[in-house]
């Protein structure tokens, strides 16, 4: 084969592979120039994506790391938004969360909360979050949903779940207001940036939610997150607590690979299901009481009263027994003999839920007979 022809051939080779590369690049490195990313979405995001929407930990997020912005917030009035957008030019914006809530003091503000789910440092993020909170400002007014003084008032948030530090340009780690409650990041800053495992290392307030799950993304061990959930799910019910195990499915295997995080899972389901049927019959003697008195107090039948009390405690005995053991049972069996007020019993069978170990109830019941003994 000529040279001159083995050139063109490389030539076209290299033109060829750049064309590809800009392609990439365009499509899944650099999504702020509006490309959309054709590889699947990552369990990473999939996992954050499901806590954060649940308003619960919004509300968390802002108290515990936002305080002075959610001072001057009606927290009850956040509600979800669509994440992904699409600007004047046609093209579409990926987001990854994004809710608004309205200001507490009757101005008619409210603020656009955008947030970012990255495993990896980002370079590009300043850019990105920029055109991000553009766009939704853009699509806010389309729709006629600007403020009363015709404003969008926009947070941009990025959390930060991987193990290096992040050091992309544009993140800062305070938020703060102006005298009459508008939001500003400082000068160096495009974004508010929670750095999970770092934050998780400091003095962080111990009830907040979202201080709960950085503490599980920073566990060195699967028995450690493991004991974490445990503490974290204790404090939960119903849809938070399920959002807690599905983050779990999808980010344990990938933090602990040579661990069985499955069957690890599994158990802790198991132990939190038989939690969830103790809530549920605890519910349904509520009712059952409540059904009880209505009937009692129709027909006046005292034995009815005492036959439906001792029902009560027995079941409140066997709910003890089953999670705390035979000696916890047939200390709440004293305890009982001489309790016949509904609301008492009620409220022994909330402790019962309530308690995490068998000790720590029989020191709630100890206050109790002395509370009631005046």
């Amino acid at each position: 084969m000529p040279w001159s022809v083995l050139a063109l051939f490389g030539a076209w080779q290299i033109i060829n592979l750049g064309v590809v590369s800009v392609q990439f690049a365009q499509k899944c490195l650099y999504p702020s120039v509006g490309v959309p990313c054709e590889t699947p979405v990552m369990d990473h995001d999939a996992a954050w994506k499901r806590l954060f929407g649940l308003p619960v930990l919004i509300e968390h997020l802002l108290k515990g790391f936002a305080r002075p912005v959610a001072a001057r917030l009606d927290i009850s009035t956040l509600r979800q938004q669509p994440a992904n957008s699409v600007d004047a030019d046609a093209r579409q914006r990926h987001g990854d969360a994004a809710w608004r809530v309205d200001y507490g003091d009757g101005s008619g503000r409210s603020l656009a909360v955008l947030i970012e789910f990255q495993s990896t440092v980002d370079p590009s993020m300043a850019t990105r979050m920029r055109a991000y909170a553009e766009v939704a400002r853009e699509r806010l007014r389309r729709q006629g949903k600007s403020d009363a003084d015709g404003e969008v008032r926009v947070l941009p948030l990025v959390l930060y779940s991987g193990d290096s530090p992040w050091n992309a340009l544009g993140g800062v780690a305070e938020v703060g207001v102006t005298p009459d409650g508008e939001v500003w990041l400082p000068l160096s800053g495009n974004y508010l940036l929670l750095d999970a495992n770092r934050r998780a290392r400091e003095d962080l307030p111990r009830e907040n939610l979202v201080t709960a799950v950085f503490e599980l993304n920073a566990a060195e061990t699967l028995d450690e997150m493991c004991a974490r959930v445990r503490s974290l799910l204790d404090r939960l019910r119903g849809e938070p607590r399920r959002a807690v195990f599905d983050w779990l499915r999808l980010v344990a295997p990938r933090m602990f690979p040579q661990s069985d995080a499955a069957a690890a899972i599994a158990s802790l389901e198991r132990e939190f299901a038989g939690i969830a049927t103790e809530e549920g019959e605890m519910m349904a003697l509520a009712k059952r009481v409540q059904e009880w008195e209505a009937e009692w107090h129709r027909q006046g039948f005292e034995e009815g009263l005492k036959q439906g009390v001792e029902a009560e405690r027995d079941l409140l005995c066997r709910q003890a027994t089953r999670k705390f053991g035979t000696a916890i049972g047939n200390a709440l069996v004293r305890h009982l003999a001489d309790i016949s007020d509904p609301e008492r019993l009620a409220g022994i069978g909330e402790r019962i839920v309530d308690c995490g170990a068998g000790a720590e109830l029989l020191e709630w019941l100890d206050a109790d007979r002395g509370d009631n003994r005046h």
